[in-house]
This record gives structure tokens, sequence and C-alpha cells, in this order.
């Protein structure tokens, strides 16, 4: 071969190898089913947010929360929220596995029902797309870690104290609570049976009473409620429409300060209840946060730092608290009429 044919079949052999590492570069660059590939090449990864439902307040302040996480270049992802327009697991699982085929990397949920949910997620999980649940756990699944603002038996445990102290320790109390298959709801009403068996005076009526988290029937429910105990002098609420929900009740029955009520809502949601007396007193944390800071966890996990007990996120006062895969955020105020001006959520 002369030396015009070397030089010749050399150039061309290079500029093989040239396009073969290129090829080979693009390959790597795209994700197969929605993983986290993109992640490991610095991509900006897919963070997709799934509550139980929409339309109410408290999935609002959540929403805030995901929108400022997306927002944020130090998380530095895009960050979705979806929720079904009625709390519905089956929707909720047709989110999810949107979100597995729509190139999420991560996937967040706040089950509606604690079990039907982990099918969806496990076969996200499969995929290669990392998952988590905050809010409420889904513990039997394949998710990473749980995120919460609280401990979610001690926060029942907490208002039960409340309201006992609020009725002088004795009376029959009743319990409302939202979705019978919320993993959250249903440790916070264990907190709350635990915590009255303190009190030796205290009788809880049954049944509990579950309004599904819908504003309409949650009143309706308060009132069926305090028309069949009218002896009952306390209501423990579990979910953040069942303030307001007994307020509105205990005004239409003109039981106002005869009853006292503690429990989880939104002080946007509470505030005139708070202010007349027909809500005693509330424990929350700002859903904005909580969704906020999870956002952020999980962008670290992408990274693939995990959470580590006693870190101190930006921003929090206090540090988290990590057992196992159960992350608590330190996050529980304390809402009564005196300063519920003090919050905007």
């Amino acid at each position: 071969m002369n030396r015009g044919r070397v030089q010749a079949a050399g150039r061309y052999a290079l500029g093989l190898l040239v396009l073969g590492l290129s090829l080979a570069g693009c390959s790597k660059e795209t994700p197969s089913s929605g993983g986290s590939s993109s992640v490991a090449q610095g991509g900006k990864p897919k963070i997709v947010f799934v509550f139980k439902v929409g339309g109410i307040s408290y999935s609002d302040a959540c929403k805030a929360g995901a929108e400022q996480a997306n927002n944020d270049p130090k998380i530095d992802a895009t960050v979705e929220y979806e929720a079904p327009d009625q709390a519905s697991a089956g929707k909720q699982a047709e989110i999810i596995d949107q979100a597995r085929v729509g190139g999420a990397n991560a996937i967040v949920v706040s089950p509606d029902d604690a079990q039907a949910v982990v099918p969806a997620l496990d076969k996200a999980a499969d995929a290669g797309i990392q998952t988590f649940t905050w809010d409420s756990d889904a513990p039997t699944s394949k998710r990473k870690f749980y995120v919460a603002a609280v401990d979610d038996v001690q926060i029942g445990v907490d208002i039960a104290d409340a309201l006992a102290k609020a009725i002088g320790g004795k009376g029959k109390v009743l319990i409302f609570s939202g979705q019978r298959t919320a993993q959250n709801l249903n440790k916070h009403v264990e907190g709350m049976l635990e915590g009255f068996k303190k009190y030796p005076g205290i009788t809880v009526a049954q049944p509990i009473y579950y309004n599904d988290d819908d504003k309409t029937k949650a009143v309706a429910l308060a009132v069926q409620a305090l028309q069949a105990n009218p002896d009952a002098v306390g209501i423990a609420c579990a979910n953040s429409v069942s303030p307001p929900a007994a307020g509105e009740a205990l005004r239409k029955l003109g039981r106002v300060g005869k009853v006292k009520v503690w429990g989880l809502a939104l002080p946007s949601e509470t505030r005139t209840y708070l202010k007349d007396g027909s809500v005693t007193g509330l424990y929350l944390w700002d859903p904005t946060k909580l969704t906020y800071y999870t956002a952020y966890l999980v962008r670290q996990a992408l990274r693939g730092e995990m959470p580590k007990d006693g870190e101190r996120l930006p921003g929090l006062a206090q540090p988290i608290q990590v057992n196992g895969p159960i992350v608590t955020l330190p996050l529980r105020i304390t809402i009564t009429k005196d300063n519920v001006d003090q919050f905007h959520f």
C-alpha cells in the first residue's frame, strides 16, 4: 500500500473512532424508562409529587411548596405537583403511572390508601424510578423513605392531652378523621386513643367519624355526630377539614363554647372559628415547608446523599430526625386565637 493510501486509511479509521465515541456518549445521556440515568450525567431531574386530593387548602399549600422547590436553583430540578379531583386510590395510581412513563426520575406520594397505592409505586421503582412518600406513608411499598412533619402517633397524643386539659379531664369526646385508609390519619387516631387512656374520666364515643376530606360531608357529619351525642364536651380532629367543620356545626347548633375542639387544621381555614371560640386550638405544620423540604431531601437522594439523623437543613432551626426509612422534620406549631394572625397559610 502506498503512503497516500496509508494516510487516507488512517484518517478514515480515526473518523470512525470519533463517530463511535460520539454515539456512545449520546446513548448514555438518553434516559431509559424515566429512571435516573439523566441525573447521573448531570441532567436536571424531574420530581413529581402526587397528593391525596386537590381542591382543599392543605393541598393548595403543598402545591405552593412544590412550586417553591421548582424555582429554587439549590434544588435544581423540575418539580411538578398532581392531585386527583376527589380522594381515590385508583386515580392516584393512574397519576403515578403517568409520571412513570412521562420521564419522572422521582415520584413522591401522599397515599390516599396505604395499600392500594403499592402496586403503582412498586412498578415505578422496578422501572428504575426512585419512589418516596410524604405527609402520609405506604410502608409496605419500595419507597426509599417517608418524610413527616411530626411523629404521626405522638401528634395524636398531643391533641388528646390538649383537649383533655380544655375539658378538665372528664366527659365524652368524639373523634373526627378523613379517609379510613390514610396511614397518617390512622396513626393520629391511634395516638388520640392512646392519649385518652391516661384520663379515666374521659369516654371516647363510638364510632369514629370519617369525612373523606370532603368539606360538605364533614360539616353534615359533624352536625350528625353532635346531635347523636348531645352530652359530648370535646372533639379531637385528625385531619385538616374536621376542625372548621366542627366549628361550623357548633355554630349551627348553638353550642359554641360548650364543646371544645382540638385538632390539625390550617390557620387560614380556622381563623374565624378560633376567634369566636368554636375551635379551641390547633397543632399543625406549614404544608408548604413540608413539601419544599421533602423536595430538597429527594433531590439530595437523587444525588446519592440520603438523609442523616441530626442533619440540619437550610432555614430550619432544629435538626431532622431519621429513624430507619422515616424522616421527621421539626415543623410542629401551636395555633390559638392569640397567634393565628401570625400565620399566612
